[in-house]
């Protein structure tokens, strides 16, 4: 940028003492210009250098805060697995415990039926 503005300033001032109507006065405000042309210059180089770090610095929190979210993903994804698992192994275990009651439970006896007979007595007639 240096080498560039001071380039301008000696073409100009080439073009003008060239042109025939070059005066001291005029030389030196083409110098002072291509001069306030190398400040700028160098004020946005160093601007543009400040932003470059800010966008790399946002390029790295951005990166960890991705990484964070990858891992949380990944954490979400395993309690999930363990959350369906532990869903199987209740819905196995009260398969277990429901037949396990059905074999330690006494079976119901069937009733006999009761027939009720008549006796001897009952079954003769009187005679009279």
């Amino acid at each position: 940028m240096h080498l560039m503005s001071r380039t301008v300033a000696i073409l100009l001032t080439a073009g003008v003492v060239l042109g025939g109507c070059a005066t001291r006065e005029s030389a030196e405000n083409a110098q002072n210009a291509a001069s306030a042309a190398d400040k700028h210059a160098a004020t946005a180089q160093a601007r543009a250098d400040e932003a470059y770090g800010v966008g790399n610095n946002a390029t790295g929190v951005g990166n960890n805060a991705l990484s964070v979210g990858n891992n949380a993903l990944t954490s979400a994804q395993l309690a999930n697995q363990k959350a369906d698992q532990n869903a199987a192994d209740i819905a196995a275990t009260k398969r277990r415990i429901a037949y396990l009651e059905r074999k330690i439970s006494p079976h119901h006896k069937r009733h006999r039926r009761q027939t009720h007979h008549k006796s001897n007595a009952q079954l003769k007639p009187t005679q009279g």
